[in-house]
């Protein structure tokens, strides 16, 4: 099998012009609506000017007729018989800060048109930005701009640069840095490591010393500090460099340690900063990212970043996003149990909406009308295949508008409808135990489990080779800054062993070739794919191993029994996130994932432990529900047992039987 790595690049907009494409919708409920228009707002990056746009819509199927307006000024009108029509042009001057972007339907007369599920032939809609940077103020408090804007960006890509070849304490500074940047990041942040040269972007920027600063063309800092300055080929622009460090390696350390702390207040063009105090280890399962499973909690002590509430008759969705606890061990229930709590404000005149729940992609059920000012509580069953770590409960609002065409509101008194989402509703997962069945590819590439589990990485060794490549160092910064998102803590003590070591006490992620990692070499007749120059070859193994990988094996670590090692490797080393999204499989699991070019296949290679607490009963159950085979020896011996068992009471009844004859 040969397999492909994706090429790691990093756009930024340095040039006079750049050009992105921003899809908007439709959204699932605004397919479903009867809505005779609808509305998507759009803007620039808050470090770019607009200087053109341009509406990109896709078809699914014919439509009657599809008005196209921007700031209520009209733009086209598109039949839908070309499933992909071209591009229509803003003008400049209807463009400001903030725009909307308006379709209607509209019938062949020119009428408002409305009808269940319009909006189902409009397969996208998007708008096509030109802008011009905006110079910024080298000013810390912007951060995270000019890297990524929260409102705008969906993903970004982050230049971290080194001044020279890393030792691996350097490596484990670096890797700070990048998860302290990611820890509060809302979009998925990857990261691309430069050694020695600055890109032609912004990017991060270690400096150990007047050397590391003299070779990249910057000036030396005065201590242990963080810096934003001009990029030196970009003057008075939006590319900025954040220089970190001192004025020697250990200042490096210090300004490093200082900020993966999370205790200083960045302002100002520069801050200096001091060595913090040593923290606590974190305990198992306190991320703070996750909720907490010991005991009840409402969905208002949920982490930011949900919708509870929604005004007006439009349609739309409420969401509830949040993580749990990975391992999370529901068998043999069938279900988790969501107490949900929720209210309508329906004003006379106005039809009261349909509420749909949705978990993580899967129906649930439609919610009953809720009582004029009172709140409605429902106990809706989850399915435990439908749970995840991460996890977003949506509830779609529905207005059936007896008449869609109207601009005003149908309502007679003076507040709008309102549904809103009880804050005291309790997705009860707090009898549930620990334990996970592994090795499990999508728990590690999408929870970041096992390493998770302790949040501050206490449990984690990561090995790389004596002299990483930039590809690796990328792979490293940005699994690393994956985790801290998780969890919403940055890593501070995971450990960075030589590759001639093999960590006993700790989970293990290894990165690298067998070329040049000599842990990979190690165990490279464990794993199931054999690397050979430019391919890989399938290899069968003396024991069955747990394998994860693009070719990335995630096997029960031949260090310790109970740990897990992720080996992250291949002919090529791609980016983290090409290993993230749909990948082909028998089964939900798995201990191999291939990324071959643009395709993902997951595959069960070996066999499975449990690693976690449970009651002994429970244990002994899922032991036999998973390995059948033990079952019939299992049933042999408990029919041995009984047979004895029972003719040792028979014989004893016989016996009382002639004694009782022997007396009469």
């Amino acid at each position: 099998m040969r397999l492909a790595a994706a090429a790691l690049s990093f756009l930024c907009a340095v040039a006079a012009h750049a050009e992105r494409f921003v899809e908007l919708g439709p959204t699932k409920a605004q397919r479903d609506s009867s809505a005779a228009a609808l509305d998507f707002p759009f803007t620039a990056r808050a470090d770019e000017e607009l200087t053109g746009a341009a509406v990109r819509i896709v078809f699914a199927g014919p439509v009657e007729s599809l008005e196209v307006l921007v700031n209520d000024e009209r733009l086209a009108l598109l039949s839908g018989d070309d499933p992909h029509p071209p591009d229509i042009p803003v003008a400049r001057t209807l463009l400001a800060d903030r725009n909307t972007l308006s379709l209607r339907l509209r019938d062949r007369q020119g009428r408002c048109l409305a009808r269940p599920a319009a909006w189902a032939a409009v397969r996208s809609i998007g708008v096509v930005l030109q802008a011009n940077p905006v110079p910024l103020p080298n000013e810390l408090a912007l951060l995270p701009l000019p890297f990524f804007d929260r409102g705008y960006d969906a993903s970004a890509t982050v230049p971290l640069v080194l001044g020279h070849p890393p030792s691996r304490d350097e490596v484990r500074l670096a890797a700070l840095v990048a998860s302290w940047f990611a820890v509060d990041a809302p979009i998925p942040l990857a990261f691309d490591a430069r050694i020695g040269a600055l890109p032609d972007a912004r990017a991060i920027v270690l400096v150990g010393g007047s050397a590391d600063a003299a070779r990249l063309g910057i000036d030396p800092l005065r201590g242990p500090s963080i810096r934003m300055i001009d990029h030196p080929a970009h003057p008075e622009s939006n590319v900025k460099l954040l220089v970190i460090g001192g004025r020697n390696g250990e200042e490096l350390r210090a300004a490093v340690e200082s900020l993966a702390a999370r205790t200083a207040r960045l302002t100002g063009s520069e801050a200096m900063l001091a060595a913090p105090s040593r923290q606590p280890a974190s305990p198992p399962y306190s991320a703070p990212r996750w909720v907490p499973s010991g005991r009840p909690v409402p969905f208002s002590q949920y982490p930011a970043g949900s919708v509870f509430a929604h005004e007006g008759n439009t349609p739309a969705t409420m969401s509830v996003r949040f993580r749990v606890a990975p391992d999370l061990w529901i068998w043999p229930a069938e279900f988790v149990v969501l107490d949900l709590g929720y209210s309508e404000r329906i004003p006379r005149g106005a039809i009261p909406p349909r509420l749909d729940v949705e978990m993580n992609g899967y129906y649930l059920a439609t919610l009953p009308r809720a009582a004029p000012g009172k709140p409605e509580r429902v106990r809706l069953r989850i399915p435990r295949e439908h749970m995840r770590g991460f996890n977003q409960l949506l509830v779609h609002v529905h207005y059936p508008d007896p008449d869609p065409c109207t601009a005003a509101p149908v309502w007679t008194s003076g507040e709008p409808p309102r549904v809103e989402i009880a804050g005291d509703s309790v997705l009860h997962v707090e009898d549930l135990s620990h334990f996970a069945n592994l090795p499990d590819v999508s728990a590690f590439a999408f929870d970041g489990f096992p390493f998770t589990r302790i949040p501050d990485l206490g449990e984690t060794a990561v090995v790389l080779p004596e002299r990483p490549s930039p590809a690796e160092l990328s792979m490293a910064f940005s699994v690393l800054g994956q985790l801290a998102q998780i969890t919403g803590k940055v890593g501070t003590r995971a450990t960075f062993p030589p590759p001639s070591e093999t960590p006993g006490d700790r989970d293990v992620l290894a990165i690298g070739t067998p070329d040049d990692n000599a842990l990979v070499f190690r165990w490279g007749n464990a794993l199931p794919l054999a690397l050979q120059g430019k391919s890989a070859r399938v290899q069968r193994t003396v024991r069955p191993l747990d394998l994860l990988g693009g070719p990335e094996p995630l096997l029960e670590a031949p260090i310790s029994a109970g740990r897990v090692a992720v080996v992250i490797t291949g002919t090529a080393m791609p980016r983290f996130a090409d290993f993230l999204g749909y990948a082909q499989s028998r089964g939900r699991g798995g201990d191999l994932l291939v990324l071959a070019g643009p395709e993902r296949a997951m595959f069960r290679i070996g066999g499975t432990f449990g690693r976690g607490e449970l009651d002994g009963w429970t244990r002994l159950r899922w032991f036999l529900a998973t390995h059948w085979l033990a079952l019939p020896p299992v049933l042999l011996a408990g029919a041995v047992m009984l047979a004895a068992h029972g003719r040792r009471f028979l014989a004893r009844r016989m016996r009382a039987r002639l004694a009782l004859g022997e007396a009469a």
